[in-house]
């Protein structure tokens, strides 16, 4: 028991860690006063009510969660589906309705339900681990509709790290190489078809909900030259980014969404290749941390649990990168427990109550 403490003390301080490393890095980027809003106090009141909620969900029953996981997958689809139906309280912003807006709050379901996405496949999972073409129908089966959902918000960046964790619980709790070969040559087979319908026969994929934008972003990473509009955004990231050098540069460079998305850049640029490695050494040792404690746990539910979750916000984290500094098109995700936002920081702490639960009740588990 003490040692299941220390694990989740250990995640807790990382937590706390980047919470610190978010809020620094918030105030040196409003320093461009983009807004009027004090951003650091309000990521401070985020971090607070996240930290309450993580609180209250790592002292649940996660035996009584388990056992009434069908509902839960089934209000996060709900959730999901207002914001694709467009109800009443359902935000548009640039094109695309992802919010919820409340009296002076806005909720992004996407980030709300990623810990009831790990913690629903990680139990069907585990269920049905002993018969990997059963497991693998049901956890599809399961995935499919949110992903779709999703997809039809639209927010494909979203929608890639949940289709990455899926196979990660996949490719962890299947026993057969069989199926796990197959799923690796779909998974190729997939992304060349993607890649050559994009080059040669885009009106195919308009046809099943392909939007131009989506396109003309993907264009534009390839050949910034030809659309410098599009490429503004990225263009001004890598100059932040590189002008940034050893220790950072006094003075803030205007980078739309310094505060939010595009958080790295500005970190690169307030305090350098220094600065940018030591987040990297943070975010390293957090999810090594996370990997460490799946290997662990005594059953299989917590082992895929923590490989799900590692995953989603390991490959997060490098979305997020990568689009700051051009290796992948603008996507729009934010950095895990460093970018500014209530929704962002509330799910990633679900997260970790989830995670902290499921350490604590491991051995009482089925």
């Amino acid at each position: 028991m003490r040692y299941n403490k220390k694990m989740s003390e250990q995640i807790c301080i990382f937590v706390a860690l980047l919470g610190i490393m978010s809020c620094i890095a918030i105030y040196f980027a409003q320093q461009t006063e983009q807004y009027q809003n004090n951003f650091v106090f309000q990521q401070i009141l985020f971090f607070v009510v996240g930290f309450g909620v993580c609180f209250l969900i790592a002292k649940s029953n996660m035996a009584f969660i388990r056992k009434h996981i069908i509902w839960f997958y089934s209000a996060a689809v709900l959730l999901l589906l207002g914001i694709v139906l467009k109800v009443p309280f359902a935000q548009e912003v640039n094109g695309a309705t992802r919010w919820y807006r409340l009296g002076g709050f806005s909720l992004q379901p996407s980030e709300l339900v990623k810990g009831i996405f790990v913690l629903v496949l990680a139990h069907f999972a585990a269920k049905y681990e002993k018969k990997p073409i059963k497991q693998l129908l049901i956890v599809g089966g399961l995935a499919c509709p949110i992903l779709w959902l999703l997809y039809k918000q639209p927010d494909l960046g979203t929608t890639i790290v949940y289709l990455v964790t899926m196979l990660t619980i996949l490719l962890i709790a299947n026993k057969s190489w069989k199926l796990i070969a197959s799923l690796i040559f779909a998974g190729i087979l997939s992304v060349s078809g993607f890649l050559f319908l994009l080059l040669n026969h885009m009106k195919w994929l308009e046809a099943i909900g392909f939007k131009k934008y989506q396109f003309a972003r993907i264009f534009t990473w390839l050949d910034p030259a030809s659309d410098p509009n599009g490429a503004y955004q990225v263009n001004l990231s890598l100059k932040a980014v590189g002008s940034g050098m050893l220790t950072g540069r006094n003075g803030n460079m205007y980078i739309p969404e310094s505060h939010t998305d595009m958080i790295f850049s500005a970190i690169a640029h307030q305090f350098g290749f220094i600065g940018v490695s030591l987040l990297l050494i943070v975010f390293i040792f957090f999810i090594k941390i996370l990997i460490e404690t799946g290997l662990k746990m005594t059953k299989s539910f917590s082992s895929i649990l923590f490989a799900g979750f590692a995953m989603c916000f390991a490959f997060n984290i490098f979305e997020n990168i990568a689009m700051s500094i051009g290796l992948m098109p603008l996507t729009g995700i934010p950095l895990p427990f460093i970018s500014y936002g209530g929704s962002s920081i509330l799910g990633n702490m679900i997260c970790i109550g989830i995670m902290l639960a499921v350490i604590r009740y491991d051995h009482e588990m089925e």
